[in-house]
């Protein structure tokens, strides 16, 4: 029964460990090289390559020669590295090549470990010399531990010896007893440096660490010849031991399994490699403080003081921080920790305060989540991309934003844009065409016009309006609807554009430059239009209406005061009105003059007249032809612009039109010909003043200079008559012009026409019924000033609201379908992960299956077994006590059997064992109805599956009709619905699963270490058996031997008794011989005889008496023993029912799992 109930306690073993509370803790010690047989090496062993031959001495002045090939692993004759691992066991060991002093045997570990102490067992002669290492950064670097000899000074001469000062001084330390002989030797870092006066945390934290453990053997230990015979030299070892645990730095008491994915055939990990962190710290091996737990610098625990790793305020909205030693320093080393990844909102070393888009909420601490709340800003319009006031959480917009969330332009500003400092664009409104308060459209900058007034800046009239200068809007043209060619107007002036032969702003009068009624007709005014107003005439009575400047009755002339010739009349120098008086009182003073000198001059012809006259003609002539028709130059230019255009216009509109080549040539001769004209004429002024010179001197310098002239004359007359082919040329080039110009009158006609009926229709109320709009301005495909459809605020389909127009409807349309088609991708992304969930539930409930009927069968075999091991423990109990019975049984048998049933001890005491019985019942109790569970899995993977299939119905329905938004929408929100149905079945299996999971991982955790002590104690059993079969045998070989002794006993007692008899007959004898004699000196040699007779005899009865005593003591103690024995009996059996009964609740669990069904 003893043996069931360490079967059930070996689950977890129980090592007293000092409080972690209080300091530093350390897990429980353990062979490391169980479990870790792949990561133990040597450097040397022997028959690896080839079969090897060694001898060893056997008997006295012998040798034994054996064979050593290590090719193959486990044989007879195999010595590899693994064969030291105690698991092994005894009848195998390691052996390295003969002759080879350097060896090395290396341990590596995938994690840091804390050494204990190390433990060789030696076949062979012990090291003569040799020296133990590790690293504690996986081979990178070495320090030497010790250096271990039996004569420091020859083996390592250089290396001190004695005990070591400090944690860094290496010495040498030397091994006793024979070298030549066998045996164990131990190392033990702590135990190295007891002396040293440090804490045990200290040395465990200098010392203790390790990754790599070398061990060295530097020198062999060589025998003496046998018979002039040399036995081999090697190195031998039975067993080894690493003895650690995992290393923590004094922050865990123990060690968690490392989930290593190759086990080792020969045995699982006994110590495993990752600290079950206490004190707030983690990492494998708690190298570090926690998450959360960064407020002062990570240490090491030591004896009393644990070095907690103290909690960041990060006031509840953070779970992890860092230690910042700035930080730590500035506040006098009392909190060093600054938070990262602050939620709700929150920033700061300690989340202390709110974002910039957040703002604190009032009267609210700052560790609830709730106390930052977002700012409610837009982005775009707020300053810092939505920051707000962080005391009371109003928004800080942009110089032109408005509103609670900076998300409205202020009135005279529209566009908002974050790409805008400012936020909004300053509306750049025509003040003559906006109302007084200038506001525009926030969102199209669109001002509020005055009427008639159109355009995004209010900057023009209407169609068919005019006069927007007058700050009252623009007012209608009123064209006469048959003499205009569009009721259209000139928006400055208010002129509309008459048909030929009409006139006036309106086109009620005559035109320009013809006088008369529409009634009594209409006729050309016989000016020259050079010298007159643009109307040319009076209307009503045809008089010339003559510009400054320009006299006469066609106004074809230049007025007094003017120079230059017509039609560039210029207005002479300021000082000409000085002059002009002057030269008027000369000519009446000069006429006087004449006429009193008339008759004293004579009758010779003096009369130049007639013929200066003549050359005043020619030169008028002349210019004349010089002018043409008296267009000026600026005429000229305007008259080639226009054709300029015309020509473009025809090639438009008859691109096979064939047009005369350009005038340049043209141009260049009239040039010329002003140029002459202008020499000719300077010419003939300066004659002129000459000739009014000569006439105030005498008649004979008057006929000189009128000669003179009339040379001049003559050869200018040459000069014109040179002149007179490029005036040709003017001529045909200008008839070419004025036959251009009709066609281009004709093709200006037919422009016109085309833009009269391009003024028809309106489209304003189509445009209405499009947009859902109000515009009042006309739109006709000739002109549609301003945005066709107002976007705004007010025409925008509000949700709920009716929509009516094309523009407004197709625009919520639109909005409609784009978020359908966002929702309906949403929609497939659920039903993907819906998919992967119903999966992954199913892979899930299969391994929960496969594992629920793995655990099964482990746990029938480990029951089957279990029975087994309980029936025959209860076979050897009742063998036991049978044995410790029979009256046969001697005293030392029985005291040998109670000392080794004494010497058991149990791996927990009475309380640890209730205690894990219990732990395994309330594992046992917390599993659900596996049936039940895997059956309501399967109903909600069913019915996921089926709503999975309604949202891809669902789905497929919404993309067939598509047309139809509003049927979509609700399609897609069924689909949503579905799918968050099949979601929260699928979670509610999947949390059912997990939980059937972790629970079978919580019974796997126990029924692994019971399969494995299941084994080790099986073995114990098996070794136990062998002993008592041996005390069996002994107890027959004593049986007979008592027997033996027993007659002998007999026998001896009855000489004994005769003996005795002979005694006393010899002490009375004596008596009455001393009587006799008186002294028994003087009985001589026979006297002295009889005194050494009484002193053995006295010696032997003492003897016989403390034997006696003895015996009795003896049957005491065993008495008391076997009265233990039976006490412990009987425990065993009062606990036998109580283990029952959990077999049994485990058997009944077992069947749970090995009915489950699919």
């Amino acid at each position: 029964m003893w043996l069931y109930i360490i079967l059930l306690g070996f689950a977890y073993l129980v090592n007293a460990q000092q409080d972690c509370s209080r300091g530093g803790c350390y897990p429980a010690v353990g062979d490391l090289l169980i479990g870790r047989t792949d990561h133990l090496r040597a450097s040397s062993t022997c028959g690896m390559g080839r079969p090897e031959t060694y001898c060893t001495p056997f008997g006295e002045a012998q040798l034994k020669c054996c064979r050593c090939d290590s090719q193959e692993p486990f044989t007879a004759v195999s010595h590899r590295i693994i064969n030291v691992v105690s698991s092994i066991g005894h009848l195998r060991w390691w052996q390295s090549e003969n002759e080879v002093d350097a060896v090395s045997l290396q341990f590596d570990l995938n994690r840091k470990f804390q050494l204990n102490d190390v433990t060789l067992d030696f076949r062979s002669p012990r090291p003569a010399g040799m020296l133990i290492e590790r690293s504690s950064d996986f081979g990178k670097t070495w320090q030497v531990y010790q250096y271990l000899a039996f004569d420091c000074a020859a083996s390592f001469p250089h290396i001190r010896q004695g005990r070591p000062q400090n944690l860094e001084d290496v010495r040498c330390q030397e091994l006793q007893g024979n070298p030549t002989h066998g045996g164990k030797i131990r190392f033990s870092p702590m135990a190295m440096v007891f002396s040293v006066p440090v804490s045990k945390s200290e040395q465990i934290h200098e010392l203790g660490q390790f990754t790599n453990l070398r061990i060295n053997f530097s020198q062999l230990t060589h025998l003496p010849p046998q018979r002039y015979r040399t036995p081999s030299a090697f190195y031998a070892v039975d067993e080894m031991r690493v003895h650690g645990s995992c290393f923590c730095y004094g922050h865990a008491d123990r060690c968690l399994p490392d989930n290593e994915l190759e086990r080792d055939p020969f045995g699982d990990i006994q110590i495993h490699g990752t600290c079950a962190c206490q004190h707030n710290t983690a990492g494998v091996n708690c190298e570090r403080c926690a998450d959360l737990y960064n407020d002062l610098p990570w240490s090491p625990a030591d004896e009393n003081n644990p070095n907690v790793c103290k909690r960041c305020n990060c006031n509840n909205h953070s779970d992890k921080c860092h230690f910042d030693p700035a930080v730590y320093e500035a506040s006098g080393r009392e909190s060093g920790g600054v938070c990262e990844d602050c939620a709700d909102g929150t920033t700061g070393k300690n989340c202390e305060r709110c974002k910039s888009d957040y703002y604190r909420k009032p009267n609210q601490d700052m560790s609830n989540r709730d106390a930052c709340i977002s700012c409610d800003c837009d982005p775009e319009g707020s300053v810092e991309g939505g920051s707000c006031n962080p005391m009371n959480g109003k928004c800080i917009c942009k110089e032109n934003i408005g509103g609670e969330r900076c998300d409205q332009c202020k009135p005279g500003y529209y566009q908002l844009s974050a790409a805008n400092p400012q936020g909004c664009t300053k509306c750049d409104c025509n003040p003559q065409g906006t109302e007084r308060d200038q506001t525009c459209d926030s969102e199209t900058g669109q001002c509020r016009c005055l009427p008639n007034v159109i355009g995004l800046r209010c900057d023009q009239c209407a169609s068919h309006y005019w006069n927007i200068v007058s700050g009252k809007g623009c007012q209608m043209c009123g064209c006469h609807t048959r003499n205009s060619y569009s009721p259209q107007c000139n928006q400055v002036t208010g002129q509309c554009l008459c048909r030929e032969g009409f006139g006036g702003q309106l086109c009620t009068e005559c035109s320009d430059r013809m006088y008369g009624t529409l009634q009594s007709g209409c006729r050309e005014c016989n000016c020259n239009f050079q010298g007159t107003f643009e109307n040319g005439c009076d209307k009503a009575t045809g008089k010339c209406l003559c510009r400054p400047g320009f006299v006469g009755e066609r106004c074809d002339s230049c007025q007094r005061g003017y120079t230059d010739t017509f039609p560039n009349c210029k207005p002479c120098h300021s000082c000409f009105q000085f002059y002009d008086y002057e030269l008027r009182s000369l000519g009446t003073q000069m006429q006087t003059f004449q006429n009193t000198t008339s008759g004293q001059i004579g009758n010779f012809d003096v009369d130049f007249g007639p013929r200066v006259n003549n050359v005043e003609a020619e030169l008028q002539r002349i210019q004349r032809l010089s002018s043409g028709s008296g267009i000026s130059d600026s005429e000229i230019l305007r008259m080639e612009n226009r054709l300029t255009k015309m020509r473009e216009d025809m090639s438009q509109l008859k691109p096979d039109q064939h047009l005369v080549d350009s005038f340049g040539s043209l141009s260049a001769d009239l040039n010329s010909l002003r140029f002459n004209f202008n020499n000719i004429n300077e010419l003939y002024e300066r004659k002129v003043t000459q000739h009014g010179n000569s006439i105030s001197t005498n008649a004979l310098g008057l006929f000189s200079t009128v000669n003179a002239a009339y040379q001049s004359s003559l050869e200018a007359a040459e000069r014109v008559t040179v002149a007179q082919t490029t005036v040709s040329q003017s001529k045909e080039s200008r008839r070419g012009v004025n036959g251009l110009e009709g066609t281009t009158q004709e093709a200006l006609l037919d422009l016109e026409t085309l833009k009269d009926e391009l003024s028809y229709p309106n489209l304003t109320p189509t445009i209405n019924r499009i947009c859902e709009g109000v515009r009042t301005e006309p739109c006709t495909p000739e002109n549609c000033l301003g945005t066709v459809c107002h976007r705004n605020n007010i025409t925008l389909c509000k949700v709920g609201s009716s929509c009516r127009g094309a523009f407004p409807l197709s625009m919520n349309a639109l909005k409609n379908t784009q978020k359908t088609a966002k929702e309906l991708q949403d929609l497939n992304s659920q039903l993907l992960k819906n998919t992967q969930l119903i999966k992954e539930a199913e892979k899930t409930s299969n391994q929960i299956k496969d594992s629920a009927q793995q655990l099964s069968e482990q746990v029938t075999r480990t029951r089957t077994r279990m029975e087994q091991d309980i029936e025959s423990t209860r076979q050897f109990i009742q063998q036991v006590r049978d044995f410790l019975t029979e009256p046969s049984t001697d005293p030392a048998t029985i005291q040998k059997v109670s000392e080794y049933v004494l010497s058991i001890r149990l791996p927990v005491d009475a309380f640890s064992l209730q205690r894990k019985i219990n732990e395994i019942r309330n594992i046992a109790g917390k599993l659900p109805n596996i049936d039940a569970v895997l059956s309501q899995t399967k109903e909600d993977i069913a019915k996921a599956k089926k709503l999975q299939s309604e949202a891809e119905e669902a789905r497929n329905t919404a993309i067939r009709v598509e047309e139809n938004v509003d049927g979509v929408v609700d399609n897609i929100r069924q689909a949503k619905k579905i799918l968050q149905e099949a979601e929260d079945k699928i979670r509610g299996s999947s949390t059912s699963l997990l939980q059937i999971q972790d629970r079978m991982q919580e019974i796997e955790q126990v029924l692994g270490p019971v399969e494995k002590g299941l084994t080790d104690v099986h073995g114990q059993l098996q070794v136990f058996t062998q002993r008592v079969e041996k005390l069996r045998e002994g107890t027959a070989e004593s049986l007979q031997q008592a027997g033996q002794a027993k007659h002998g006993a007999e026998e001896a007692h009855r000489k004994a008794m005769d003996a005795q008899q002979g005694l006393d007959a010899v002490k009375d004898k004596y008596a009455l011989l001393k009587n006799r004699l008186g002294q028994a000196s003087k009985l001589g040699a026979q006297g002295q005889k009889v005194t050494n007779i009484k002193i053995e005899a006295d010696q032997l009865f003492k003897e016989s008496e403390n034997i006696l005593r003895k015996m009795n003591e003896i049957e005491d103690e065993l008495r008391e023993g076997q009265q233990s024995v039976m006490n412990k009996i009987s425990k065993l059996q009062d606990l036998e029912d109580e283990v029952r009964g959990i077999r049994d609740h485990i058997r009944t669990k077992a069947d749970n799992y090995a009915t489950c069904r699919d």
